[in-house]
């Protein structure tokens, strides 16, 4: 029971700093890495999931894509389905979050675009916007090291400790 928990942490520690490591360098190639903070996109996208979007062009965007892009009413992140494509003389977006009622009253035009959601996993943006924060970058990258050390140093002390106890069996 004691190794299989042992197992089961080593997994968790990795499992954490590779999500770290995601958070940070997903950026640097283009991609958002955000947490749903509204129901506008239930059931398909529930509050708290994390969305991982990656750049996309407005070409390959059709309707019934699912897109992340800056709002222009307010400037921030959303998340909503696209419900038409209209190309006059350039493509803009028609979107609608699916919990809503109506399409959101204004379009989408390239330069708003982030990109489409590729990936999505329920309730783990709870973990990414933890892990983004101050005391998550401690908790994810710098104690689960520090508890690496602090098991291989005590399996080191354990094996001494035997050597020591089979020296002492052997000179007796």
């Amino acid at each position: 029971m004691k190794k299989i928990a042992g197992y089961f942490g080593f997994a968790l520690v990795i499992l954490l700093m590779t999500a770290a490591l995601i958070m940070f360098m997903a950026p640097r190639f283009g991609w958002r890495v955000d947490a749903v903070s509204s129901g506008s996109m239930e059931p398909e996208l529930k509050v708290g999931s994390v969305v991982i979007t990656r750049p996309t062009d407005m070409q390959s965007i059709h309707a019934g894509d699912i897109i992340t892009f800056r709002s222009p009413l307010n400037g921030k992140f959303t998340t909503h389905r696209v419900i038409s494509v209209t190309s006059n003389p350039s493509p803009v977006l028609r979107t609608k979050g699916d919990a809503n009622e109506e399409a959101d009253p204004f379009i989408i035009g390239s330069q708003s675009v982030v990109g489409k959601v590729c990936f999505d996993m329920a309730y783990f943006g709870y973990i990414s916007q933890f892990i983004k924060s101050r005391l998550g970058l401690l908790f994810t990258l710098y104690i689960p090291g520090l508890v690496i050390l602090v098991i291989e140093a005590a399996n080191i002390w354990r094996v001494i400790g035997e050597e020591e106890s089979a020296r002492k069996q052997v000179a007796r």
